[in-house]
Order: C-alpha cells, then sequence, then structure tokens
C-alpha cells in the first residue's frame, strides 16, 4: 500500500511540471497567434468582370481581411441602412440585393447593388455589381460613377477593419480580465497555503511537546505499574500467612 501512494505522488509531481511546461507553450502560442493577425491597412479594389444572378456584368471586387462572411452580411445591412436601402438575401445564396440605395457621390437616382460574399483564407471577398437603372458601372463606360463607388467601397472596408480590430480588442481584454481573475485565485490559494502551513508548524510544535508529556507519563505510569506491583505481593504474602 505504501508503495501505492509513493507511486500516485510521484505521478501527480510529474504531471503537475508536464503541465507547468504546457502553460507557457500555450501562453506563447496564443500571443504568437494574436500578434500574427495583422490589422488590415490597404483597401485595394479591382475592377472584375463574371457572371451574377443578372447574367456577365462588371463588378468591383474587394477583400476583407478578418471579416467572416456572417459579419460581413451584417455590416452590409448597416450599410444599406445608412443607404436608405432594403435588403435582400437568402442563406441559399451568396448574393445579397440591396434595392434603391442612395448614394449621391455615384449617382443622382438611386441604385441597385449586387453583392457577392465569398469566405477566403484571410476573411471574406466582396463582389459588388452595381446597377445606375439599366447598365452596370464600369471604369470604362461610367469613370465618375466607378471612381465614387470605388471610394464608397474603400470606405466600407475600412470601417469593417475597424469593427474586426475593436471585436479582437474586446476579445483580448475579455482574456486579460479571466487571466487576472486567475491570477488573483492563485493568489489567494498560495495564502491559505501559507495558512496551513502555518497551522500545520504549530501543530507539529505542539505533538512534539505532547510527546515528551507523554513519554514522561509514560514513566510515571511503569513507576505506579512497579509500586502497585508490590502492593499485589505484599497482600498474597499477607494472604498466604493466614492458610
Amino acid at each position: 500500500m505504501y508503495y501505492l501512494n509513493y507511486s500516485n505522488s510521484k505521478y501527480e509531481k510529474d504531471n503537475k511540471m508536464r503541465n507547468a511546461v504546457r502553460i507557457p507553450l500555450l501562453l506563447a502560442a496564443i500571443f504568437f497567434s494574436a500578434i500574427a493577425v495583422k490589422a488590415q491597412n490597404t483597401f485595394t479594389v479591382n475592377e472584375v468582370r463574371q457572371f451574377m444572378s443578372k447574367g456577365e456584368q462588371n463588378g468591383m471586387e474587394i477583400i476583407l481581411a478578418g471579416s467572416t462572411p456572417e459579419d460581413t452580411k451584417d455590416a452590409l445591412e448597416k450599410w444599406a441602412k445608412k443607404m436608405k436601402a432594403k435588403v435582400v438575401s437568402s442563406k441559399k445564396s451568396s448574393e445579397v440585393f440591396i434595392d434603391n440605395a442612395q448614394v449621391p457621390t455615384v449617382s443622382a437616382n438611386t441604385v441597385d447593388m449586387y453583392v457577392i460574399v465569398t469566405q477566403v483564407d484571410n476573411g471574406t471577398k466582396l463582389t459588388i455589381f452595381t446597377d445606375l437603372g439599366g447598365a452596370f458601372i464600369s471604369s470604362s463606360a461610367y469613370s465618375t460613377q466607378y471612381a465614387g463607388m470605388e471610394a464608397l467601397i474603400r470606405k466600407f472596408a475600412k470601417d469593417r477593419a475597424i469593427d474586426v480590430v475593436e471585436a479582437q480588442l474586446k476579445s483580448e481584454e475579455k482574456i486579460l480580465k479571466t487571466i487576472n481573475g486567475d491570477l488573483k485565485d492563485l493568489v489567494e490559494k498560495k495564502q491559505d497555503y501559507i495558512k496551513e502551513i502555518e497551522k500545520a508548524k504549530a501543530l507539529i510544535q505542539q505533538r512534539e511537546q505532547d510527546i515528551i508529556k507523554n513519554d514522561a507519563d509514560q514513566a510515571a505510569k511503569q513507576q505506579q505499574i512497579s509500586l502497585q506491583q508490590q502492593i499485589i505481593e505484599t497482600v498474597k504474602t499477607k494472604r498466604a500467612s493466614l492458610n
């Protein structure tokens, strides 16, 4: 039984040592993964021509680094609301329809936008097709409108990048709060351990004194036993003399 207890104790000690090694490695991994995600500060709009719900059309493409398709669609709805437009989307389709958007820098009339949201490795790709009302914007046919739309898309992408970084900051601050809480718990546990050690030390000192007293009490009892045995022998002798 003593051997089994020793083995378990050794296993627990080894396990604690392994955990002590894992924690710094985990923290390092978290640190490097966090700093590896750089904020997007370049917002490049490329003109494309591809098929969408209205056939093959000219559109504008931009990458939103760190933005998920779901978050991007939510941001598109807020964006459309600012332009007093109606949003039509479906879970079955990656295309979002922004109906009757008011964009004075692009057109005096309302415009319709068809936005294809595609997930990519580093975030989300937006492909935006803008219908002026019978014709889609292209850099060759509508250079002024194209420039206005390009600036609008860049502004949207920058705002989305700010939201992504702010969300990351909020998440990292939440993690820091948790770590600080863990540290507080560890400090409190250490204080409890110290108090337990002090109590144990006091108990050890008390028991050492108890042992000294116990030894003295045993010696006294041995003397009492010897004396009592002598008394018994004396009484036995008296009893024998009466035969």
